[in-house]
């Protein structure tokens, strides 16, 4: 072999600490996740992305020959999931004015955020691809950890500057307060579900990996659970029933996980900081329950819904009143008209599969044609709505592409050791997004691009490995 060809080899092999690009990109992207969903941000939302675009493209470039391996099937799923959406614009609109809006509004950042997502992941999987450890990897995952967790670290703040204001009567501006609507500062509760139950998600499962593999980084297992609790907190003190259930599911599934692993160590310490968050997850839940009474009633509140034909008043939000349960009380808004909605969003799938063509409202529009008194918009469920949306072909290009990329890290992660943070971080945070869609009502604006983006984004930091027979040029470094 010459000198030429193992240059050539040593380059696409050697993946090393990441340069200014990777660090940036990186940055970028914290910066964008803290500010998502935070109002008055569109300008720098957009700055933001078409930023992180052009370097994502640069990265891109260099690295093309990774888009023509097979784990880059779920990228091409998402170019056919825009493919499908401009298709059914075009050709199987029922509301062409209103699709053709969200085309360009919805869809629009969608592609303005694609490169940045692709590049982001391409720099990522260079990182944990990185043998040796270094300082600058260190920062590059605690500036993508500390993104994460901005969401719900802006939201405490807020918390305690309010309650500082109401007790001392301090005039301070709107942006630093948690507002209701019609504040044009307020964020609404599925927001936090959506961009604070990642940080939960992927710190737990960063704390159970420390179990595994580094039983002396106590250090890191105290911050981890703290991001845990102080997210539960979150949920807790905004009242998100959606939020208290999937931080509970994902604990559960976590921990279960972790038991029947052949390599996961307990140690004093891993022990007693599990029996710490027991207790601490334990008293908000318990308090969550005593101050929703809708749990005690949902199985009552279920069977009322089971009526949905005889009892039409889920068409009304409440204009009409609502009816009475088996224990003579007035049934839980929220469970009867979650339920009776998805029963009749699952109705409209099944005569329309291909979808009305509306991202949002679909659900809506399609029951006031139907039902030209109803007053409804969403059915609360994300997956139903994006349903009702796209059809069964575009979710299913989601899905398909979401769990490609899931499983393709997933294999990785069992055989990396160490080097799975980034892995496994990708693998919960899409994980938790996909699970919280179920109930809450995410099919609109914003949590579409996240959603595409951080598909995007996972199923790039899978798409070599140097040891599965790359080609020359299969990574070029960033250096």
């Amino acid at each position: 072999m010459n000198t030429a060809s193992k240059n050539i080899k040593s380059e696409s092999m050697s993946l090393i600490a990441p340069s200014g690009v990777r660090i940036a990109l990186v940055i970028l992207f914290s910066l964008l996740w803290a500010i998502w969903i935070q109002p008055h941000t569109i300008f720098l939302r957009h700055a933001v992305l078409i930023s992180g675009s052009l370097l994502g493209l640069y990265v891109i470039l260099q690295n093309r020959a990774l888009l023509w391996r097979k784990t880059a099937i779920p990228i091409y799923l998402i170019f056919l999931l825009l493919a499908w959406v401009g298709f059914h614009l075009l050709f199987l609109s029922n509301n062409f004015s209103l699709q053709l809006e969200e085309f360009s509004t919805i869809w629009k950042r969608v592609l303005m955020g694609l490169p940045f997502a692709i590049g982001l992941g391409i720099a990522i999987h260079s990182i944990s691809n990185t043998k040796l450890a270094s300082n600058k990897t260190d920062v590059c995952w605690w500036v993508f950890f500390c993104g994460l967790c901005a969401p719900s670290a802006i939201y405490l703040l807020r918390y305690i500057l309010t309650v500082l204001a109401q007790r001392y009567q301090l005039n301070l501006p709107e942006p630093l307060l948690n507002l209701a609507a019609p504040s044009t500062w307020y964020v609404p509760k599925i927001a936090w579900v959506f961009f604070c139950l990642p940080a939960l998600a992927v710190a737990w499962a960063q704390f159970l990996q420390a179990q595994r593999v580094d039983i002396k980084a106590g250090g890191h297992s105290i911050l981890y659970l703290s991001v845990v609790v102080l997210v539960s907190a979150v949920f807790y003190l905004e009242n998100i029933k959606n939020g208290m259930i999937y931080s509970v599911i994902l604990i559960g599934f976590g921990l279960a996980n972790s038991l029947l692993s052949k390599r996961f160590r307990w140690t004093r310490k891993g022990i007693g900081l599990l029996l710490i968050l027991a207790i601490v997850i334990g008293i908000l839940g318990s308090r969550h329950l005593q101050a929703n009474r809708s749990w005690n009633t949902f199985m009552a509140d279920t069977k009322v819904a089971e009526q949905m034909e005889k009892i039409d008043l889920w068409k009304f939000a409440g204009q009409k009143g609502y009816p009475k349960n088996a224990l003579g009380d007035t049934v839980s808004i929220t469970n009867y008209e979650r339920m009776t909605w998805a029963q009749a969003a699952l109705k409209m799938i099944k005569e329309q599969p291909l979808g009305y063509g509306l991202v949002w409202k679909s659900f809506g529009v399609m029951a006031k044609e139907r039902w030209p008194d109803s007053v409804l918009t969403q059915s609360h469920s994300a997956w139903l709505d994006l349903t009702l949306g796209i059809g069964i072909p575009g979710v299913g290009l989601i899905l398909l592409a979401s769990f490609m990329a899931m499983y393709r890290l997933n294999k990785r992660v069992t055989n990396e050791g160490l080097q799975s943070r980034w892995q496994s971080s990708a693998i919960w945070w899409i994980g938790s997004i996909l699970l919280l869609m179920f109930t809450t009502e995410v099919s609109q604006k914003t949590y579409i691009d996240a959603l595409i983006f951080v598909i995007l984004y996972v199923a790039s930091t899978g798409l070599g490995d140097p040891n599965e027979g790359s080609k020359p040029h299969a990574f070029k470094n960033l250096n």
